[in-house]
């Protein structure tokens, strides 16, 4: 039992270090990520998913090796992306509004 719990602490420990990262991602209704109107913050492995359509996305404060995905519908699911790259970036909508945005842990993907 003790061995159990050793071992679950460990994992614990582990996932909260991986990626020690306040990453934020910023929504803007214009394109060329100005004049914000929500903000999130997160390490990675988080779906920021805010009411409404924007224009432009930017992903700030994290390193290359992180993939970040913009999507056209709430939730951030595979079928709904339509745009993916690593760091720091802004993303400006093409035919459809942006609707949420994905940032993996490297090495860790979960969608």
């Amino acid at each position: 039992m003790q061995l159990n719990t050793f071992f679950t602490a460990l994992v614990v420990v582990a996932a909260a270090n991986h990626g020690a990262i306040a990453t934020t991602v910023q929504f803007s209704t214009t394109t060329g990520c100005s004049s914000f109107q929500d903000t999130y913050q997160g390490d990675c492995n988080f779906c920021s998913d805010p009411p409404g359509d924007f224009a432009s996305v930017k992903f700030s404060d994290l390193p290359s090796s992180y993939r970040v995905t913009i999507h056209n519908e709430d939730k951030c699911t595979p079928a709904s992306q339509v745009g993916q790259g690593f760091g720091a970036a802004c993303w400006n909508k093409g035919g459809t509004a942006l609707r949420s945005a994905w940032v993996a842990c490297p090495g860790l993907d979960l969608i």
